[in-house]
């Protein structure tokens, strides 16, 4: 889904930004050394635009610093597997007059070095999302991966706890990224040890529908004279798109699909029937709360414990509401 406002993209060489902040209740622009503000500036570095997902966290971050006051520059690569541009930007945001980045890491080893420039110069570190093993990060706002993800893989197991040799596969996004790490880790804990069903395969689907299309057409190639595949879990939704096409095509109408997120797209899949339910995370919710706990930081209110935003089931029960509620937080987002 594309959307109408544009996201900050730059680079070492591009600082003029303030054109792009949302600017409420301040007059002092990023880095011009004028009158001491009561809200600090916030920089927010995320992990893509083209995914709908982080334009919600952008959503709702841009919701509460309009409610509060306060001011907050945002930048993004376009695509969620660019992390050689995530850590470009993670360092320009650092050369910023911005008091706190707050970060959504693709793969926290390519902006350590980042992250470390940025906290030597005094700002603090948030991470929101995907948690952070950097030293010096000073909080996490988001899921709990693991717990979650342990909640749909025990769903999931419950939808084929009859069906006899039934096998799991599970498409998790890339190699790297810890919030996929965990969600497998979940996944794997609730079907096989606690559930009792096998995984039939892991597989890489780096969260792009046609990739996850094609290892599911691959995956049920093999499965043709078996038929041990009954159910697929994702740990996005993209990938479960992907799977719900492939699967389609086959015309296996015997497997489950137990998605992640709970955008839009799979959301309507499951409105529909196609997909069975998707656990939803609120990333509007954690937009707001990485802001108020941004100023927090810089006002010494924080204790430094995580703020944990819950996950809902999305079931053909609730998609419609839920989908409308996607639709008016971004509507937000939009202008509208």
């Amino acid at each position: 889904m594309r959307t109408g406002k544009k996201w900050l993209r730059f680079t070492c060489l591009m600082l003029c930004v303030v054109l792009f902040c949302c600017s409420c209740g301040a007059a002092d622009p990023i880095g011009s050394g004028g009158t001491q503000m009561d809200m600090p500036y916030i920089g927010v570095v995320l992990k893509s635009t083209d995914n709908p997902y982080f334009a919600l966290i952008k959503a709702g971050a841009e919701y509460e610093a309009d409610r509060i006051g306060a001011q907050v520059v945002f930048a993004a690569p376009e695509k969620e597997d660019n992390v050689k541009e995530q850590a470009e930007l993670v360092e320009s945001m650092s050369k910023l007059k911005v008091s706190v980045i707050i970060v959504s890491p693709s793969n926290e080893q390519s902006i350590t070095e980042q992250l470390e420039k940025a906290k030597n110069t005094g700002k603090h570190i948030l991470a929101v999302d995907t948690s952070s093993d950097f030293e010096g990060c000073d909080g996490y706002i988001g899921t709990d991966q693991y717990d979650a993800a342990y909640q749909q893989g025990k769903y999931a197991a419950k939808l084929v706890a009859d069906e006899e040799d039934a096998k799991a596969v599970i498409l998790r996004g890339a190699d790297g990224d810890k919030t996929h790490m965990l969600r497998e880790y979940g996944l794997e804990d609730a079907l096989t040890r606690d559930g009792g069903v096998p995984v039939y395969a892991v597989e890489y689907g780096d969260c792009k529908e046609d990739k996850a299309e094609d290892i599911m057409e691959e995956l049920l190639e093999k499965d043709k004279k078996t038929k041990e595949i009954r159910v697929v879990c994702t740990t996005s939704d993209s990938m479960a798109v992907g799977a719900q096409r492939a699967i389609a095509e086959s015309g296996r109408d015997d497997i489950h699909i137990v998605s992640f997120d709970g955008m839009i797209d799979a959301s309507e899949l499951v409105r529909v029937g196609e997909i069975d339910a998707a656990f939803a995370q609120d990333p509007f919710e954690m937009g707001k709360q990485c802001i108020d706990y941004a100023v927090k930081l810089c006002n010494g209110e924080s204790d430094g414990e995580s703020v944990h935003t819950d996950v809902e089931l999305i079931t053909s029960d609730n998609a419609e509401a839920h989908i409308e509620q996607l639709q008016r937080e971004l509507d937000h987002w939009d202008g509208k």
